[in-house]
């Protein structure tokens, strides 16, 4: 790791980029922080956009259209995958960063709106250091200066010029909930070139108003799959077909909605589905697929072919966070089944300290050794690499805010609070607590109906920790 880093480049102004930022700002080290994000406003994913009213419908008469064209035909621009009445799934004293609590009085799980406005005031302080209207192009190693520093080539959305800047590190934090990841189902593609308006993916829900009196397929088992269903349920023909390989810590059961194992296959000759236990339903009107993300990279295309296409394969990153080969390109939030905020914080409490030379990094041989280790234990062909479901996100925070306490000299600077810098949270028995319940106080939370809008608090919910 070089020691002359002065110059930062952050990509993506949602909350990992956001907090990166403060982290950084707060070593009072880099004479410059540059953070581009390609909309004019902060949030990242937290940003809801409508699809338009005029949303194409898809005509594929092509041979080699394929689902994912199909799922993701007509999308508007920056498209995200929040949807209108989406709530969190993370009561918000646990989501929240470490030094912003959301105000007195919020709902327990956040509306949308709310966390967005969360996140514009908590950008206020770094807002001079965004460049909106930026998409990032390329990221490529300086020429003749390996390891040693990066172009960003950027194109300026509102006037289309495109400019090339030089910086000694990049920090992705762009995310990965914007492009749908499709699940290998027999007559998948098929069903979607046959019945072209009736394929959807949970990038392009929301309402569920297209789904009323239809027959329904829900295929996914996660927290958005489990709580869409619920909406779906409630308007579609009953009962609601929900198929799972594996179910979410969110799952709750109802009268209106049946669930089936995992879906094997599609047969679009009569509208049939075929599941894992051996049984069939047909006359299937509408396929919803609530089957995650792909990761996705295309401005590091330069750097190594793979990684604009890695799909699930794992990225070479030690501890999650430095790419091996270029350990100043540092990634944020690629975990998976996390608490996305306070992760984001423990991570850049890290990357600060590692680019203002405060805290080491192994050899390029150390850091390859480490991800060769991992990929043996959690396995090379899924997401396995980035899952970490709890209390696993829970070890991992506290293992990065020990690597956080080993960073060498204070930060001299009047108006730091602390000599050692920024610090992320530190999980004590009531925060892990909380992590481990949160699922089923989300449940609990849902279980109130209308009643739930004026919840703020777990105790409400009957919800008590108890000291041991």
């Amino acid at each position: 790791m070089p020691n002359s880093i002065q110059t930062v480049a952050i990509i993506g102004a949602g909350p990992s980029g956001l907090a990166a930022a403060k982290y950084l700002l707060e070593e009072d080290f880099f004479s410059s922080i540059v953070i581009y994000e390609q909309r004019r406003n902060v949030g990242g994913v937290w940003n809801y956009t409508p699809l338009p009213l005029n949303r194409p419908s898809p005509r594929f008469s092509h041979p080699t259209a394929q689902a994912i064209d199909i799922v993701t035909h007509g999308l508007p621009k920056f498209n995200t995958p929040m949807y209108e009445e989406l709530e969190t799934n993370l009561p918000h004293m646990l989501m929240q960063f470490s030094d912003t609590p959301f105000p007195a009085g919020t709902q327990l799980f956040p509306s949308r709106e709310k966390v967005l406005q969360y996140l514009e005031e908590y950008a206020e302080a770094i807002a001079h250091l965004i460049k909106f209207d930026q998409s990032v192009v390329d990221v490529s190693p300086r020429k003749g200066k390996e390891n040693r520093g990066w172009e960003v080539t950027t194109k300026d959305l509102s006037n289309g010029r495109s400019a090339v800047e030089s910086f000694d590190a990049v920090i992705a934090a762009n995310g990965h909930c914007d492009w749908p990841l499709l699940p290998h189902i027999e007559g998948l593609d098929a069903w979607g070139k046959l019945y072209q308006e009736s394929l959807h993916h949970s990038v392009s829900y929301k309402n569920a108003g297209r789904f009323v009196d239809k027959r329904v397929l829900l295929v996914g088992g996660g927290p958005s799959g489990a709580d869409i269903s619920h909406q779906v349920a409630a308007h579609c023909k009953p009962p609601l077909l929900r198929s799972q390989i594996k179910k979410s810590p969110y799952h709750t059961s109802a009268p209106n909605i049946r669930d089936l194992p995992g879906l094997v296959a599609l047969v679009p000759s009569d509208r049939s589905a075929k599941f894992a236990d051996g049984s069939t339903e047909r006359d299937i009107d509408e396929v919803v697929l609530c089957t995650g993300y792909a990761y996705s990279f295309p401005f590091l295309s330069a750097l190594h072919p793979d990684i604009q296409t890695e799909g699930i394969r794992p990225l070479p990153l030690y501890r999650n966070i430095f790419h091996a080969q270029f350990p100043t390109l540092a990634f944020i939030e690629t975990p998976e089944m996390i608490v996305p905020f306070p992760l984001a914080e423990s991570q850049a409490a890290v990357v600060a300290r590692v680019l203002a030379g405060r805290l080491p990094l192994p050899d390029q041989q150390g850091m390859e050794e480490w991800c060769e280790k991992t990929r043996s234990e959690r396995g090379d062909g899924g997401r396995g690499f980035h899952a970490l479901e709890p209390p696993q996100d829970l070890q991992y925070m506290k293992d990065l805010y020990s690597w956080v306490c080993e960073a060498k000299g204070e930060v001299v600077c009047e108006k730091k609070s602390s000599s050692r810098g920024k610090m992320p949270r530190e999980w004590d028995a009531r925060a892990c607590w909380l992590r481990m319940n949160a699922a089923e106080m989300r449940k609990a939370f849902a279980g109130k109906g209308d009643r739930r809008c004026d919840i703020s608090s777990y105790e409400e919910l009957g919800f008590g920790f108890v000291e041991s």
